[in-house]
């Protein structure tokens, strides 16, 4: 693959040009290489990380967390007890979402199919009523 300018890998990536330069100056992204004339120049890699920083935001973490994830390095105990103990956390967080949004999903179903029904005018404030009465733990704001 021959080297990409930062508009062909953000197009590729699937974000903007601004989201790898904000990935390069909070640390997920490596400082790219210059070409002659100064423009940014990225590689396979740049791509395969971008990707991975995004799937890892689509599935919960957050990007200090995909920070720290992609610090890990070889196999010492030290490295094997992190991954291990940020695996457990992901995990009960996960399982804990789940049940939150199964939860909320069976209750917007039941209301859609009483709307439908109905035809309520009402329906846009009851919406609204049933996302504030969700059970839906809202951790800390993280950097996303």
């Amino acid at each position: 693959m021959t080297p990409l300018h930062i508009g062909a890998l953000a197009k590729l990536a699937g974000v903007k040009s601004d989201t790898v330069r904000f990935y390069e100056r909070v640390g997920l992204l490596p400082k790219p290489q210059r070409s002659t004339n100064g423009y940014r120049t990225y590689e396979k890699d740049d791509l395969s990380r971008i990707r991975f920083i995004r799937k890892a935001q689509a599935v919960g973490f957050s990007l200090d967390e995909i920070r720290r994830i992609l610090s890990f390095h070889g196999e010492s105990p030290k490295t094997c007890r992190c991954v291990i103990a940020m695996a457990e956390s992901t995990l009960s967080e996960t399982e804990t979402k789940i049940a939150e949004l199964t939860k909320f999903h069976e209750a917007l179903a039941k209301n859609l199919r009483g709307w439908k029904r109905r035809s309520p005018r009402s329906a846009a404030v009851e919406f609204c009523r049933l996302i504030e009465s969700a059970e839906i733990h809202i951790p800390p704001t993280k950097l996303r």
